[in-house]
């Protein structure tokens, strides 16, 4: 993703929205970022970041709600390291038999043996779930954590109500779901940091090329310049060690 045309784009679908009195459509956002090729994750990233600023969207309540059920992920094929690591991990897994039916229910009754049970029983499952899963955004090994701890959180929440399999492997995915999300943002986040360090140094040189020390441009003269605020420049400068 070009980090620029993405941030240019939001000022654009921005603007539109000014224009109708800060109202949009879910077509109007869907049309501005055509060209970009969002996958349904992204999309939705991009309709809460408009709702956080104020933004009414209508249909958005249908559409996103329908989109978050099961984001389209390109599948990412295990590496020969990562298929070991599954292998190795999964043989660790004791084998374990248990009356699953008979465990929810001991554990909608408090019984703590049962969620330990239910716990390790489903961790061969709530692994190959995350293997399913696989995404360049995080490590196996990392994303198998998560969805343990998802697996834990669910059972420690079921309450007072008879659970079953497939609740708990939909809590699991949904879990996994929201881990891969927060690493897409962060990623978003950090290729934009990586953008704008980029075009603050190739700019600081191409402007200070033919200056010397006494006449290079001030911080204040380069954000009017660049179009960037004061304290963001002072933040990439910290970054890049230039702020001496």
């Amino acid at each position: 993703m070009n980090v620029q045309e993405f941030q240019n784009k939001l000022k654009e679908i921005q603007t539109i929205a000014k224009a109708n009195g800060n109202s949009l459509t879910a077509i109007q956002i869907r049309d501005t970022f055509a060209g970009m090729e969002l996958d349904k994750t992204q999309l939705l990233g991009v309709l809460k970041y408009l709702t956080s600023q104020g933004i009414q969207i209508e249909g958005m309540e249908d559409s996103a709600t329908e989109e978050t059920k099961e984001p389209e992920r390109k599948k990412i094929p295990l590496t020969p390291e990562e298929e070991t690591y599954l292998r190795n991990y999964l043989e660790e897994l004791p084998e374990l038999s248990i009356d699953t039916a008979q465990a929810f229910a001991a554990l909608a009754n408090g019984d703590q043996d049962a969620l330990q049970s239910l716990t390790s029983y489903y961790m061969k499952e709530t692994a190959k779930m995350a293997a399913d899963m696989n995404a360049e955004e995080i490590f196996l090994a990392d994303l198998i954590q998560e969805a343990n701890l998802a697996l834990i959180q669910a059972l420690g929440s079921a309450g007072n109500e008879v659970r079953d399999e497939k609740w708990l492997m939909n809590e699991v995915r949904k879990g996994i779901i929201t881990v891969l999300e927060e690493q897409t943002q962060r990623k978003f986040a950090d290729d934009s940091l990586v953008a704008r360090v980029e075009k603050l140094e190739s700019a600081v040189r191409e402007l200070n090329d033919d200056e010397d020390d006494k006449n290079a441009f001030s911080i204040d003269e380069l954000a009017i310049i660049l179009d960037m605020k004061v304290d963001e420049i002072r933040d990439v400068l910290r970054l890049t060690g230039d702020d001496k």
